[in-house]
């Protein structure tokens, strides 16, 4: 991944930076919330203390909301937001004591701004435990004791500044009181007697305006009541719309993408004669009831994306909308996940925005649960959009706002869980982060099987991803064995023409060719090139992927004429996908040039590595991991 340019500045731009473990993010939320809302009275407002003029407000606070990043080190976001904050706030927990995170996060401020600047929360376990109470430390080790000048994390002891939110010591107000001295330098004394005064002065406020209110709740109480009459009416239909449109909902969407050979078998003539059918009803009869019918559109739309049916599903969202004057978020979000599959990457970041925007205009809560969904699923489609085009940073940042949604939801989803997880394991994987990989993966799998319904295409799925890691990281045999896993899952439930399918096709023949097994290797990429021409009716970058190992395929048998033709091919589809140059472009050209100088021409060899590095280093960048491997690819040749 490409390495960003840390920020310097020499003012703060965040009063403190919070620092907690996952397990701690509740009390890490009302936290931020509490200091960022905060009001110093007014009257210590520019008092002069050891840490300058006391400011209006605390804000702002710095709270990572997103994911850790998937590598060895802190991101460079939180690391420039350590570099550019005043204070350090650590919510202690024996999770956070374990957390090798928030151990680097105390490390690297210490380092930065020094010991006294670091502020404690005690929110549970014991502070410097006894050997008898060990694992109830709740202070990081960094936390504990001393850092050197050079970083390293000394044995000498240090003694933080904390304040304890349990009931049974400070409680949330005092703890949080505490705190904003910390961070402003004010006494104790003075701040408690003046939140105190603050608080007399509210309730006499409170005290006015409900002798006032109370004058007027008679003469309303007649209205109100007529009023609610009317809306528990209106609400009483809306329920049961709603209701009709989830239970009609949920029961295609088992039936469609449920996963047993036969039962749960939906590619056939009878389900697809089911689905046309649908489509054509909903458009037709359901025009006066809009709710209803988005509901019904995305969940055959949905269905048509499982077959493989792109198009079909586009066309149902656009005549959908076009009858009935309507669009629904949830709807365009489907018609995104189909542009997306189909190549059409900038239609498909398009349609994705415009799905967040309708669910803005629908003013769905932030809360609720179909609300979250849409924007879990267009943050994911971004996310897959941004793997493809070699933007690993932006797409690891939009992987971790879907997961997000995904868990913080009303009754999260495993499965919509899982999905993101292993969409996200395929980019980690291709950014050489195969430990990270494997746990998404790991997690993944726990997920589905948790789950209990709609398990075997996912876990082929993830069959699949776990193929592509170990293949990655050169382990070829346990790539092999995952690859035929994922197969026999898949073709269990799949058509022989669905493009998932021809995904397991496709790694089991650059496997396979790993493996020096060319005959079988080069069946399995001509299959899956012929299901991709047919599902995506022509040109797709993903049949320029086999193409390219076709291309190697022949290279490997010295039928150069027939390597350049397949390279040739492969670039017709990368055009045709991306229209623009992509870093497949410059992985083709290497590629070509290996196939060139194991034919003894240097000449266009090299021409093809130089060319096809200058797209890398434009594409991904100098520092990327693939670039690099590439570069010694190219460095190799130029030995020759």
């Amino acid at each position: 991944m490409a390495a960003l340019e840390k920020r310097q500045t020499d003012e703060p731009a965040y009063r403190a930076f919070i620092s907690y473990s996952h397990s701690d993010k509740a009390i890490a939320k009302w936290l931020h919330s509490e200091l960022e809302r905060y009001r110093l009275p007014k009257k210590l407002i520019g008092n002069h203390t050891a840490l300058g003029p006391v400011p209006k407000r605390l804000s702002p606070i710095f709270r990572d909301v997103d994911e850790l990043p998937a590598s060895g080190n802190l991101g460079t976001e939180l690391q420039d937001a350590l570099t550019r904050s005043l204070f350090l706030i650590v919510i202690c927990s024996p999770a956070s004591a374990r957390s090798k995170w928030v151990n680097e996060e105390i490390r690297q401020f210490k380092l930065m701004h020094g010991a006294n600047k670091v502020l404690a929360l005690i929110v549970d376990g014991v502070p410097n435990a006894t050997a008898d109470t060990m694992n109830q430390e709740c202070f990081a080790p960094a936390l504990k004791f001393t850092v050197a000048p050079s970083g390293v994390l000394t044995e000498v002891p240090s003694e933080p500044i904390a304040a304890d939110l349990r009931k049974s010591a400070d409680g949330k107000r005092l703890a949080k009181l505490k705190l904003v001295c910390g961070l402003t330098g004010l006494r104790l004394d003075d701040l408690v007697q003046r939140e105190a005064a603050r608080r007399i002065r509210i309730l006499v406020q409170v005290s006015v305006v409900s002798v006032v209110a109370a004058v007027f709740a008679v003469g309303l109480a007649i209205y109100a009541n007529d009023r609610r009459l009317e809306a528990d009416k209106q609400r009483t239909i809306a329920e049961q719309e709603s209701a009709t449109a989830r239970a009609v909902s949920d029961f295609l969407v088992k039936t469609f993408a449920s996963g047993n050979s036969v039962q749960k078998n939906p590619n056939t003539i009878t389900a697809k004669s089911i689905l046309d059918r649908g489509a054509q009803r909903i458009t037709v009869e359901l025009q006066d009831q809009p709710l209803v019918q988005s509901r019904l559109s995305a969940t055959i739309a949905l269905a048509y994306n499982n077959l493989g049916l792109f198009n079909q599903a586009i066309d149902l969202v656009n005549t959908t909308a076009a009858r009935s004057g309507v669009e629904h978020a949830n709807v365009i979000s489907v018609k995104a996940e189909s542009l997306l599959r189909l190549g059409e990457l900038d239609a498909s970041m398009e349609a994705a925005k415009y799905a967040q925007d309708l669910a803005a205009r629908e003013q769905l809560g932030a809360f609720d649960r179909d609300s979250a969904k849409v924007r879990a699923d267009a943050a994911r489609i971004q996310a897959r959009i941004y793997y493809k085009r070699g933007q690993y940073d932006a797409g690891l940042k939009a992987f971790g706002r879907s997961l997000h949604e995904l868990e913080n939801m009303p009754q999260p989803n495993d499965l919509d869980i899982a999905n993101t997880l292993q969409n996200r394991a395929l980019l980690l994987s291709d950014a050489g982060e195969m430990e990270w990989a494997t746990a998404d993966l790991a997690r993944a799998k726990v997920l589905v099987l948790k789950s209990g319904e709609g398990q075997d295409i996912l876990l082929g799925q993830i069959a699949l991803a776990q193929a592509q890691v170990n293949f990655l990281s050169g382990n070829l045999e346990p790539a092999l064995e995952q690859i035929k896993t994922a197969i026999a899952v898949m073709q269990g439930i799949l058509e022989d023409d669905n493009p998932t399918l021809a995904d397991a096709l496709s790694m089991q023949g650059q496997i396979l060719h790993a493996m020096g097994i060319l005959d079988e290797a080069k069946k399995a990429l001509t299959q899956a090139v012929h299901i991709y021409t047919k599902a995506y009716g022509g040109r797709h970058y993903l049949s320029g992927i086999a193409e390219v190992y076709l291309g190697l395929i022949a290279g490997d048998q010295h039928d150069l004429p027939a390597a350049l033709a397949h390279f040739d091919e492969a670039k017709l589809h990368y055009d045709a996908s991306y229209g623009e140059v992509h870093a497949n472009h410059g992985d083709l050209l290497v590629n070509r040039a290996t196939v060139l100088a194991s034919a003894g021409d240097m000449v266009r060899a090299n021409q093809d590595c130089e060319e096809g590095m200058r797209i890398l280093v434009a594409t991904l960048g100098e520092k990327a991991a693939f670039t690099q491997q590439l570069q010694a690819v190219c460095d190799e040749l130029k030995k020759q």
